[in-house]
């Protein structure tokens, strides 16, 4: 058996698919790599792509969008490897991966997941490992955040101002590409499907730390994210999908006093900042229209 299943989730990004996989086929890794395209009803072409551009990459071909929790738990279940990757369509591995990846589950059996450095198109930093965020920061993040991105609660939330040059223990890391130690991810009974889009990757790294193992990131085997591809064409749904994750996400694991009012203030304070984005977009379509400067707020980019 291999040492490593690779999961990559697609819809709609047939090239950055390609390219995504040959960057899998390019991997130092010598135990062998099985790579699995779990295609969520793509109309552009990527399954027929896949078969023929890729005859070694195994295909599950879905006829609707299933949602990302539910497809990388479809992948895993053709799987038994003893590490996952679990990878959005649009990264692009460094050669040495796979390799370091591996490496650090092999040289520390308590850790359940693994996130490398996960660097923008343009080369600069992508802050792919966060912490779990107080209410004060979550607020500043939330709201803040969509107009000074570098206020202090996304800052501290997002740790912008800490180098991203040593390896060490983390809340979460981002789902673009997380390696799973697979002995926790069957503990834990995978990505929890009740959720469609977004946060999945979050509550799949609490849920493996309350089970016992660590989350860790890793400054090496750099994978570069061309972040919001596959859902920029609809970004209003995206916005709902990803503030109905957070709410579950709030509700599933807020332990604090006064859970009953605090649930409320939370759910009033996500329809908010919904009303807030849509009415920015259009603010941004109409001002891009009228010849300005073009801007969306997308899920994943804040």
């Amino acid at each position: 058996m291999m040492g490593v299943a690779a999961i990559v989730i697609n819809r709609n990004t047939k090239d950055f698919l390609r390219d995504c996989l040959s960057s899998l086929a390019g991997q130092e890794y010598g135990d062998g790599i099985s790579a699995w395209v779990v295609d969520n009803g793509s109309t552009d072409g990527s399954q027929r792509m896949v078969l023929g551009e890729f005859p070694g990459v195994n295909l599950v071909w879905n006829d609707e969008n299933v949602g990302y929790a539910r497809a990388c738990n479809h992948g895993a279940s053709h799987t038994g490897e003893p590490y996952l990757l679990f990878m959005n369509s649009d990264t692009i591995l460094s050669r040495d991966t796979v390799s370091e990846v591996v490496e650090l589950f092999e040289r520390r059996p308590d850790v359940g997941v693994v996130g490398p450095r996960i660097l923008n198109s343009d080369g600069s930093i992508q802050y792919s490992c966060r912490e779990f965020p107080s209410i004060k920061d979550a607020f500043l993040h939330a709201f803040v955040g969509l107009f000074s991105a570098d206020n202090a609660g996304s800052s501290r939330y997002k740790k912008m101002e800490w180098a991203h040059g040593d390896e060490t223990g983390v809340d979460w890391v981002s789902g673009c590409f997380m390696a799973v130690r697979r002995e926790a991810f069957d503990k834990v009974g995978g990505f929890d499907e009740k959720y469609f889009m977004y946060v999945e990757d979050v509550d799949l790294c609490w849920t493996i730390s309350e089970a016992g193992w660590e989350v860790r990131y890793m400054p090496r085997g750099e994978v570069v994210h061309h972040i919001g591809m596959a859902s920029q064409a609809v970004p209003t749904r995206m916005v709902l999908h990803h503030h109905a994750s957070m709410l579950r996400f709030h509700r599933k694991t807020y332990r604090g006093p006064a859970r009953t009012l605090v649930n409320g203030a939370v759910a009033v304070g996500i329809a908010a900042r919904i009303l807030l984005i849509v009415a920015l977009n259009s603010f941004y379509r109409l001002r891009a229209a009228l010849g300005g400067v073009r801007r969306v707020i997308m899920p994943g980019r804040q």
